[in-house]
């Protein structure tokens, strides 16, 4: 029995196709792998600086809705 591939990016024929993916893992050649890496990277880059944003800005809104000793919801006394 006989396997073919062909490439999720491209849909170009792959002998040894190269899995990316986290959740939802697909099938590049060499050529769209490196484009997928790179949107991978990017992604990730972009979740951790949106993160870091609102772990920022939370503190913020904390301190300034916390005042005089103020209980806020949802965050440990």
């Amino acid at each position: 029995m006989a396997i073919s591939y062909s490439c999720d990016g491209c849909a170009k024929p792959v002998e040894s196709p190269k899995k990316v993916g986290h959740v939802v893992r697909r099938e590049y050649c060499e050529t769209c792998a490196e484009i997928a890496e790179n949107f991978i990277e990017q992604e990730e880059a972009l979740r951790k600086a949106t993160q870091e944003r609102f772990v920022d800005d939370r503190a913020l809104l904390i301190a300034r809705f916390s005042a005089g000793n103020f209980k806020l919801p949802d965050l440990p006394t």
